[in-house]
């Protein structure tokens, strides 16, 4: 069968609503389907669809913009539980295959109507163990006339690690990404994908084997224990995958206050967050109704969810944790792109195409970064992608009302759908966009940065990179080259703005405004020098 991209359209000769499969991809992408020609930024301009049918849930995901950093566009679930009931039956659940077959057509329907370039489904542990299972694959065939890849328990591991990787490129630890039928864990390092395991520890299973009277916490355990290589994990990440662990983070944010409410790069201490898990097991469904993170529908799944999260966490003794809100279905692009693309930084490429989308002046990002390169002596290469990223996105918010144009490009940028990031290099970035309008943070800025993990250095640091970005859109005036024109010097007591003879861009009162603006933030004295 198929595994690749397939494009909105019908092969020549094939049954009306049929998909065709695309041109088979070089070799290294194993044949997904992706054209030479057109990596790596294959996607670029262009929209892609996937459609994930889980034990649990099916959902369409539509995504357009970079290769390397797609963005989802459309994003439509459907809570179906295929699954549900199988443990004792060993089918699909009926009124799930009924719910899905429905929704699925829907899905085709909507992709279509998108006008997608290309088209994936994949169905996972529920239907790849159904007896039934072909049968389903088969009646989709027909009507909505879907190809179907199901995806056997290596296939589900890889590539859910593949979309750990592509959203946090220097993963190093485990994957765990917890569907509704299975657990796959993955050991990942050195942009790598290591030894792998599938597991019957969904909470849909796990559930129904606990309403049969078995002790679920030592069928857990058992299973987790039978993993030598997990032991391999301590003092390294535990990302977590999965709609059901999602919903334990939700709480978790919940729980203690957090000012930024986002699932992707969310971290907490391992030790700590198992103690969460223990806590969250142990409460009646009537109280765990009471918690508003949690969606009515995933109640059911929280306490086997936090079981499992409990005991991995024991096992592996990972020193934290990790959410990762991309998995399978981000997997997939990303093993259909070629080696240089997944090299790629995925917060650069997602910066850069978030920049052409909103900028006024594309191709001044760029620029920007090395005029603004001598301003941090001895950044972190982290700092220093931050700060590219930064230059790319300077001017999100000029199309705002110029009173509001620094409250909006904080809450763009905080909220943008950019990968590679935790929750404290949102709120840098955020910052900068704030002070790139205003020159200043506003008090509940910083609050927000502070309770990311931000310290005074980084707030006052991305204070000063907004007033620089600030500087340098005055000087350009749209035009990369003029940055040509001069450097940054930074001494123990100065910062210097050097300018080539006949700068004559680099003058008047605005510019030495706000080079003192940016000097007074960095505590030195500011020096605009000719020559």
């Amino acid at each position: 069968m198929a595994s690749g991209l397939v494009e909105n359209a019908a092969a020549p000769g094939a049954a009306a609503g049929t998909v065709a499969v695309l041109p088979a991809g070089p070799e290294t992408n194993g044949g997904a389907g992706v054209p030479d020609a057109e990596a790596p930024d294959y996607f670029f301009g262009r929209r892609v669809a996937v459609i994930d049918i889980g034990s649990n849930s099916i959902r369409l995901v539509v995504f357009e913009g970079s290769a390397r950093a797609p963005t989802p566009i459309f994003n439509e679930k459907v809570m179906c539980g295929l699954g549900r009931g199988m443990q004792s039956s060993g089918r699909l659940n009926p009124d799930g295959v009924a719910r899905a077959q429905e929704n699925l057509g829907r899905f085709v329907g909507a992709a279509a109507a998108m006008k997608v370039a290309g088209l994936s489904a994949f169905a996972t542990a529920a239907v790849r163990e159904a007896a039934d299972g072909p049968a389903f694959i088969e009646a989709l065939r027909r009507d909505p006339g879907l190809e179907v890849r199901v995806l056997s328990g290596e296939d589900e591991a890889r590539l859910s690690a593949y979309g750990v990787m592509a959203g946090f490129p220097q993963a190093e630890g485990i994957v765990g990404d917890l569907g509704g039928g299975s657990l796959e864990l993955v050991q990942v390092g050195g942009e790598r994908v290591h030894d792998m395991a599938t597991l019957p520890l969904g909470p849909l299973r796990l559930n129904e084997a606990m309403a049969q009277g078995e002790r679920i916490g030592a069928l857990v355990r058992k299973s987790l224990g039978d993993i030598d290589w997990l032991a391999d994990a301590g003092g390294t990440t535990l990302y977590a995958v999965g709609g059901a662990w999602r919903s334990l983070a939700r709480v978790h944010m919940a729980q203690h206050g957090r000012a930024l409410r986002m699932i992707d790069g969310y971290r907490a201490g391992a030790s700590e967050f198992a103690d969460f898990a223990r806590l969250l097991a142990r409460q009646s469904d009537r109280a765990l109704e009471q918690l508003p993170a949690i969606s009515p529908r995933r109640i059911e799944a929280v306490r086997a969810s936090a079981i499992v999260l409990r005991r991995l966490i024991r096992i592996a003794q990972p020193a934290r944790i990790v959410f990762a809100a991309r998995g399978v279905r981000e997997g997939v692009l990303y093993e259909a792109l070629d080696p240089a693309a997944r090299r790629a930084d995925p917060l650069l490429a997602g910066a850069s195409a978030f920049g052409q989308r909103f900028c006024r002046f594309t191709g001044l990002g760029p620029a920007l970064a090395g005029w603004t390169t001598g301003l941090f002596p001895g950044e972190t290469r982290e700092r220093t992608r931050l700060r590219r990223a930064a230059c790319e996105i300077a001017d999100t918010g000029w199309s705002d009302h110029p009173d509001y144009r620094n409250r909006h490009a904080w809450g763009r940028i905080l909220t943008a759908p950019l990968m590679g990031l935790d929750h404290a290099g949102r709120a840098f970035l955020a910052l900068a966009a704030s002070a790139r309008y205003s020159g200043g943070i506003q008090e509940d800025m910083e609050r927000t940065a502070r309770d990311t993990g931000l310290g005074e250095d980084d707030i006052r640091d991305a204070r000063a990179l907004g007033q620089a970005l600030r500087l340098g859109y005055t000087i350009a005036a749209g035009r990369p080259e003029v940055l040509d024109g001069s450097r940054f010097e930074r001494t123990e007591t100065a910062l210097a703005l050097k300018v080539d003879a006949g700068g004559l861009h680099y003058f008047g009162e605005v510019i030495r405004k706000r080079l003192g603006d940016l000097a007074a933030t960095l505590e030195l004295e500011p020096e605009l020098v000719v020559g």
